[in-house]
């Protein structure tokens, strides 16, 4: 009976413990965060081709934050945005491996002792608000502090569990590696923190009921489970995205296979570099077995890092239906700068795509609102109309960044008015074409198509399409314009788009009408009005467009 109730004491003592050291490791990580000031994704994201240097931005990255996890999640992040490439993103995540055991090796100092008197002093500085910096640190110290005291809890709990027999029989299941492997994987995938799993294991170690022969293939099944978060993450990613989670599994699963095919020797090589079992050294030891794995590994793979990347890409290649979708230059070439002719030729190809991508757009408005088509993407019909209409948007937005900063550098570099003319009208046709995208974002705001309810009239329809017609012609015949930098072309477009401006008084007038004379269509009006003044606001950007072209004058850029 008093067995029982020791133990049932030591499993709540524990279980305390530990919810004071997860919390304490989540404000330590949101308190390094924020003293970073979000600087950690804008290191990852400077980092360069070189594979070492690439590890040690990573290394240094997870040291700072303490969360393996979260580097992981912002490099899956960044890969998905094309801010670093998937290759580049390899050398980070071996970092970030050799950064996660930064942790194991504070908490195997016996410095538990100290938690309550950091925590007081973190929390006092953290009340200093009109001091940041204070206020930062002392975020962190309480977190700190109360990690060392939660492991601190953990310790005096087991101790009573200790003498258990129930408790005997859990760690002697212990004695099978594969098992361990796989206990370790599952708990550190449901608590979310490899780190909070060795500190259990280092817990254990500092009341002598654990091994160091058990702990090892427990602290490498606890790399594996650690991948739980970067899997979630990666859902619903781009391949290249996924194949970031991807190369942690395997990284992980390879030095599972190789330290417990080599575990005697990796066994004896910790003890040589670590303090003996007479001087309280175990914890030490699960620590550096840790950190020896990791470093390790990560040597190993750094050498080969290209090869392993051919690999993945070959294990989980790109999707064509997804590459399509990231916004990414096409024509645009640095090398061509030193010559603002070819380089102007490449800005109007590329802005000529912009408007293709316009005119797309543009054919696909009134499907979602008017209830027609099969509701899918024509191109990518993986996607809604509606998750291609804000795709395409995002990829305007992406290219009227990318082409005005390449006309601002051939602008820098061109010897003669004319061609600084041509590349200010490139300019000012970038920022038309990109507004239009936002007519239509603003559109789908406005009037979530998921949310309106198909209540045209067949006049309404007729009318919409009418003018919807008009519009896509004008934009098509843009495209070539554009490319050719045409005033004729641009000067039949201006023509032609008469055509509009009489279609759509008479077409809203005719609506007005219909309205008075039935009230049901009072339901629709608003949106039909909000369609006709889109299709307006697109017709005279691209209007704008052709006079743009009209008043630089002549054919092309002769």
């Amino acid at each position: 009976m008093m067995e029982s109730q020791s133990a049932y004491s030591g499993v709540l003592l524990f279980a305390g413990g530990l919810a004071l050291f997860l919390y304490g490791m989540k404000l330590l990580s949101a308190g390094l965060r924020k003293a970073s000031g979000g600087r950690i994704a804008s290191l990852l994201t400077s980092i360069t081709g070189n594979p070492l240097s690439a590890m040690l931005t990573g290394a240094v990255a997870t040291t700072a934050i303490q969360s393996s996890s979260m580097v992981m999640l912002i490099l899956i992040g960044l890969v998905q945005s094309q801010i670093i490439t998937f290759s580049r993103a390899l050398g980070v995540m071996l970092g970030a491996e050799i950064g996660t055991t930064t942790m194991a090796q504070l908490l195997a100092f016996s410095i538990s002792d100290y938690g309550l008197p950091l925590f007081a002093v973190g929390f006092f500085l953290s009340l200093l608000k009109r001091r940041k910096p204070l206020a930062l640190a002392g975020e962190v110290l309480s977190g700190l502090g109360l990690l060392f005291f939660g492991i601190s809890l953990m310790g005096d709990g087991v101790a009573p569990l200790s003498a258990t027999d129930s408790f005997r029989s859990v760690l002697t299941s212990f004695d099978n590696p594969l098992l361990s492997v796989l206990a370790g994987m599952v708990m550190t995938a449901v608590i979310h923190s490899s780190g909070a799993f060795i500190a259990i294991l280092i817990t254990l170690a500092g009341q002598n009921v654990l091994t160091l022969e058990a702990a090892v293939p427990l602290m490498l099944g606890a790399n594996i489970g650690t991948c739980v978060t970067a899997a979630i993450g990666s859902i619903g990613n781009f391949r290249a995205a996924r194949r970031v989670f991807l190369a942690q599994l395997f990284f992980n699963f390879a030095g599972v296979v190789v330290f417990l095919s080599l575990l005697t020797p990796y066994l004896d090589l910790v003890r040589s570099i670590s303090p003996p079992l007479s001087a309280g050294g175990l914890p030490r030891q699960i620590a550096n077995a840790h950190t020896v794995a990791n470093l390790c590994m990560a040597l190993f793979f750094l050498p080969i890092l290209k090869y392993f990347g051919r690999f993945l890409e070959w294990l989980l290649p790109d999707d064509p239906q997804e590459t399509g979708r990231i916004p990414a230059v096409k024509y645009l070439r640095d090398s061509a700068l030193s010559s603002p002719i070819i380089a102007l030729g490449l800005a109007r190809m590329e802005l000529s795509r912009m408007n293709m991508i316009l005119g797309r757009m543009a054919n696909a408005i009134p499907a979602p609102f008017l209830g027609t088509g099969s509701g899918r993407d024509i191109i990518y019909p993986r996607l809604s109309v509606t998750e291609g209409l804000v795709m395409r948007e995002e990829k305007l937005d992406f290219l009227e960044k990318r082409v005005t900063e390449y006309l601002i550098r051939i602008m820098k570099d061109a010897g003669d008015e004319i061609r600084i003319g041509e590349a200010s009208a490139l300019m000012s046709i970038v920022k038309d074409i990109e507004a239009a995208g936002d007519v239509v974002e603003t559109l789908l705001r406005a009037f979530p198509p998921d949310e309106v309810q198909n209540g045209f009239s067949k006049e309404g329809k007729t009318e919409i399409r009418r003018l919807h017609e008009q519009l896509c012609t004008e934009i098509a015949a843009m495209t070539p314009a554009i490319a050719e930098m045409s005033a004729t072309r641009a000067s039949t477009v201006l023509e032609e788009g008469r055509n509009f401006d009489r279609m759509f008084y008479h077409l809203g007038f005719s609506h007005l009408k219909r309205v008075g004379r039935r009230p049901e269509s009072d339901s629709t009006h608003n949106l039909h009005m909000e369609l006709l003044r889109a299709l307006e606001l697109l017709h005279h950007l691209t209007m704008s467009t052709a006079r743009v072209i009209v008043r630089a004058g002549g054919e092309g850029s002769q």
